[in-house]
């Protein structure tokens, strides 16, 4: 078992949802905190709330999660009658470290969006409303055909070759390659001088724009060879949109309160709103945006949606989508708490594949303010 820096654990991360991903002027990141800090005991958890907090303290936990940022807007003083501040102040005196992954988790590809369309049952999803793009690079490198499986499993460890919702890709190709080492060369295979021939593997690896950099000097730190021959082609035909939001199709449509009694149970709520502009019409194409999405739904209408599901619907923007045609089903902003069982099981995956030294947990407590009657 390893142990895990703050740092390590946020580098990881964020190959996974990179800050790029973030809505310009997100605050997401390390709020509190040293990246030099050691986690030893993590709690995963929707808000950072006074209670959440004194929850934390309660288990020893010296590193918190968040999908909501903590900080929103920096305040001018810290003082400790403002219930708020205190909790900022009690977070430091107890060196609890952090984070916040906010819209760069909603954007990011298997992130926030995609748990929900799956959750809600809805297909052939694409982005409702992308703010930016990933281009790709196909690294090509010439292996020895017998290191090839631990460079590999070196690379899908790191979480290299993702695309969208698929991980570990990446080809093979076997072949020969062909060198002679010269004068001053320290050959792993063969001697100064004489021609060789190895059988080899071309192991070609999807990455990121963000990626490709680091997966090379990874390759060419596990690489047998002294000189290991690798080849970095951009993807001109692949460039993948990045956004909040996911729209796509039921695979069977259906009337529209059963599909909000399949919200209802799939949320887990006793009660949520919804805007009917045609309460007989079948629910065939759907937008789903977690958190606060209302004046998002003018692009679920041009994308085709007949209904949109997302929190915090205000009381004139029910009216315009009535007016627009649009359905909408409102569970509430705290839908977003299947984070939780999410990243509890995503950070799980990893600390597995790393050997990390750390326990991790979601937060017990409910952070929705609301009480349905």
């Amino acid at each position: 078992m390893t142990e895990i820096t703050v740092g390590d654990f946020i580098h990881q991360f964020e190959q996974y949802a990179p800050v790029k991903f973030a809505v310009p002027g997100d605050p997401v990141g390390l709020h509190f905190g040293s990246r030099k800090q050691v986690i030893h005991r993590m709690m995963v958890t929707l808000d950072v709330r006074p209670e959440v907090v004194d929850e934390a303290i309660e288990k020893n936990i010296d590193f918190i999660f968040a999908h909501h940022p903590p900080i929103f807007k920096a305040p001018d003083k810290l003082d400790a009658d403002d219930q708020q501040q205190a909790m900022y102040i009690k977070l430091i005196k107890n060196n609890i470290a952090v984070y916040a992954a906010h819209t760069n988790l909603d954007a990011a590809p298997g992130g926030m969006n995609d748990w929900l369309a799956d959750l809600y049952q809805i297909n052939d999803i694409e982005v409702l409303s992308p703010h930016t793009h990933v281009s790709y690079y196909r690294v090509n490198a010439y292996i020895p055909t017998e290191s090839v499986a631990s460079i590999h499993q070196e690379l899908i460890t790191a979480g290299y070759g993702k695309f969208g919702n698929y991980s570990g890709v990446y080809y093979e190709l076997n072949g020969q390659g062909h060198f002679t080492p010269e004068s001053g060369a320290n050959p792993t295979i063969g001697a100064v001088n004489v021609d060789e021939t190895v059988e080899e593997t071309l192991y070609s690896l999807l990455c990121r724009e963000d990626e490709w950099q680091a997966c090379v000097d990874l390759i060419t730190e596990k690489h047998p060879y002294e000189e290991p021959v690798i080849d970095v082609v951009q993807l001109a035909n692949l460039n993948q949109p990045i956004g909040i939001g996911r729209i796509g199709n039921l695979k069977d449509p259906m009337p529209i309160e059963d599909y909000i009694q399949l919200i209802k149970d799939k949320t887990g709520v006793n009660g949520l709103r919804a805007v009917l502009a045609d309460d007989k019409r079948l629910v065939k194409r759907v937008a789903v945006l977690g958190g606060d999405g209302g004046k998002y739904y003018p692009e679920a209408l041009a994308k085709g949606a007949d209904t949109f599901i997302t929190g915090d619907i205000y009381y004139h923007v029910g009216h315009d989508m009535i007016a627009d045609g649009l359905n909408a089903i409102d569970p509430g902003h705290h839908f977003e708490s299947i984070c939780k069982s999410k990243l509890t099981q995503l950070f799980s995956d990893w600390q597995e594949a790393n050997e990390w030294q750390m326990t991790i947990m979601p937060s017990e407590l409910n952070t929705d303010p609301f009480t349905f009657y």
